[in-house]
């Protein structure tokens, strides 16, 4: 939704796949925290990167 945003130029449709994309991150972090801390802090580093990556670009 954030790349279709950016695609079509319409600001709001990109901050809205960008939020999905952050709950997503946070969401998917917090359940791999409970299995393994390490993998975690990996998905929570690549989805900030993505997200920064995606107002960037």
């Amino acid at each position: 939704m954030a790349s279709l945003g950016r695609v079509l130029s319409l600001l709001p449709l990109h901050v809205i796949g960008t939020f999905i994309l952050a709950i997503g991150g946070v969401v998917g972090a917090v359940k791999a925290w409970k299995i393994e801390r390490k993998r975690s802090i990996v998905m929570l580093v690549l989805i900030v990167s993505m997200i920064a990556f995606t107002f960037v670009i």
